[in-house]
């Protein structure tokens, strides 16, 4: 018996989805009406014949895993002392840094995070976040306090992994 392959699609802040098939490359956008009642697995059939199950994912900002070295420090801390960490993502909403030592930081907390995204900037990039989450074996999980200003999106194709 053949594996049905799940395809992973993320929901736009639009509540639309565009699916494609992987036999034919046809694509569907999809409203999704209310994403907190719907089912978030389903089922397709294209009409080529083919079926596949689809997984949703409603988030509000899209992430990319990253391996960026930088550095945080609570608000109060100089600079001198910031400690190191590995932007292990990013979005336009916030950041995810990985640690390697247990700190003093609880939930709502404010910490400053400076870093390079890439060779080409000369300048480190410094923003603030406020603390989602922290876990010492899991890293920082953290919203910019000041996040980018909105820009009307437009439904997008999402990429398969």
């Amino acid at each position: 018996m053949a594996t049905k392959i799940i395809q992973k699609y993320f929901v736009n802040q639009q509540d639309e989805v565009t699916i494609q098939c992987r036999t034919c490359g046809r694509t569907q956008t999809l409203f999704i009406a209310s994403p907190e009642n719907k089912k978030h697995s389903f089922n397709i059939n294209c009409p080529c014949s083919a079926s596949f199950s689809v997984t949703l994912e409603f988030r509000q900002d899209y992430r990319e895993k990253t391996h960026i070295i930088g550095h945080f420090r609570a608000l109060s801390t100089p600079r001198a002392r910031a400690r190191s960490c590995i932007i292990a993502d990013q979005s336009k909403g916030g950041l995810l840094l990985q640690i390697t030592e247990e700190v003093p930081i609880k939930q709502d907390d404010h910490v400053i995070v400076s870093y390079r995204p890439d060779s080409s900037f000369s300048q480190e990039i410094e923003k603030t976040l406020r603390v989602c989450h922290y876990h010492p074996e899991h890293g920082i999980g953290g919203a910019f306090i000041d996040p980018p200003p909105q820009r009307e999106t437009r439904p997008r194709q999402v990429a398969l992994h």
